[in-house]
């Protein structure tokens, strides 16, 4: 992924999240611009910091690489409910989540 996808990626989730990079720089205790210098493409966070705006933004470091999903942080406040569902409800949410997607195209 280079600065350009990152930045974008990063942007993303940030619009996910209805984060400013002002908001995020400060609580993972940077500069007030840091963020906006990785959105700027000027730089690009340590791997200590890559894990603190993860942190912050309520995802893991795969589901910031994980382009497909695009909207990682919903995703993750979803999965312990399905996690507590048993065969049947599971397999109703995959067919509702299936028709949904068909329904899309």
């Amino acid at each position: 992924m280079n600065k350009t996808e990152f930045a974008k990626r990063l942007s993303e989730i940030m619009e996910e999240n209805n984060r400013t990079a002002r908001d995020v720089s400060l609580n993972i205790g940077q500069n007030s611009g840091y963020i906006n210098s990785i959105l700027n493409e000027k730089a690009y966070p340590s791997m200590d910091v890559f894990f603190k705006i993860c942190e912050e933004l309520s995802i893991t470091p795969v589901d910031f690489f994980d382009t497909e999903n695009k909207y990682p942080e919903m995703m993750n406040r979803i999965i312990p409910y399905l996690k507590e569902l048993n065969y049947e409800q599971f397999d109703t949410i995959e067919k509702i989540v299936k028709a949904i997607v068909e329904n899309n195209k």
